[in-house]
């Protein structure tokens, strides 16, 4: 077990080192006061020493499961995972922090998105290949952290009481290809998988629609659990959250138009479920 009082200065608060290299020494450092190597480790939380190896240098995020294995194994009571924790906080661009906090705290999510796959319900692949669209001047490092504050963001779908979400997705962000056919063969599963959530509901607004009051851009509305309701929009580069009476029924009038046109939850599913075999087509066979 790894002692978590004699902690010793991490070598990774050297200032100019990443957010992700931090963590990944202060995982380093526990592993080896467990006496473990990378590979007895990896062994240990069912992943390859390749993987451990990447994490500890930065190159590679961590996912939730990944960290709270690592926190058994190592017998450092939370320590990773609380670290973790307080480095995602900071990653967020500071305008889109309000938004990850208004998510986090929601009992009810309602969102329509015209480009891409909602962030709660994106695959690591398909965020990467995003991520990497978006922000070309980026180093892998920095993607990589912005990586993992997205996937960090869906742990709330994980939670004993997770927040009823509504998602209406444009079908251009069905055939807007991120990463190629097996990333996007994958993202459509990961769709398909948590659709049949009884806490989810997932629809397509299908070309056929025609114009439709979604054109502004995307849009969420949330509600907390004292019922207040608050109004995401965002624009190039930034967001903001509303919380003006006239903004929230303006928004709750567009989404229902929305979800409206909107193909059928069963209907969107079985669309979804149909553009899986075409990407295994588009893949051809295995050899």
């Amino acid at each position: 077990m790894a002692s978590t009082t004699s902690r010793k200065p991490a070598t990774a608060a050297v200032s100019g080192t990443s957010a992700l290299a931090y963590w990944g020494d202060e995982l380093r450092f526990y592993r080896e006061q467990a006496g473990l190597t990378q590979e007895q480790l990896g062994r240990a939380i069912h992943m390859s020493p390749s993987m451990i190896a990447m994490v500890e240098t930065g190159r590679r995020a961590p996912r939730v499961e990944f960290i709270k294995a690592c926190d058994g194994v190592l017998g450092t009571h939370g320590a990773l995972g609380r670290l973790w924790k307080r480095i995602m906080e900071h990653s967020y661009l500071e305008w889109f922090r309000p938004f990850v906090e208004v998510e986090s705290d929601a009992a009810e999510i309602l969102e329509y998105e015209p480009q891409a796959v909602s962030g709660l319900l994106q695959t690591e692949d398909y965020a990467r290949a995003q991520l990497r669209a978006g922000r070309p001047h980026d180093t892998d490092e920095e993607i990589e952290k912005h990586v993992a504050a997205r996937l960090s963001r869906q742990e709330i779908l994980s939670r004993s009481e997770p927040p009823y979400l509504w998602v209406i997705l444009d079908e251009a962000v069905l055939r807007r290809p991120f990463g190629g056919a097996e990333v996007m063969r994958d993202q459509f599963a990961r769709l398909v998988c948590v659709a049949q959530s009884p806490r989810v509901v997932l629809q397509v607004l299908p070309f056929a629609a025609g114009a439709h009051a979604g054109t502004s851009g995307p849009m969420a509305l949330f509600t907390l659990a004292d019922e207040t309701k608050l109004v995401y929009a965002e624009g190039f580069g930034d967001g903001q959250i509303i919380g003006r009476p006239e903004e929230v029924a303006n928004c709750r009038v567009a989404l229902d138009l929305l979800r409206a046109c909107a193909l059928s939850p069963v209907d969107s599913v079985r669309m979804i479920a149909d553009l899986i075999g075409e990407c295994d087509e588009r893949r051809g066979p295995v050899a």
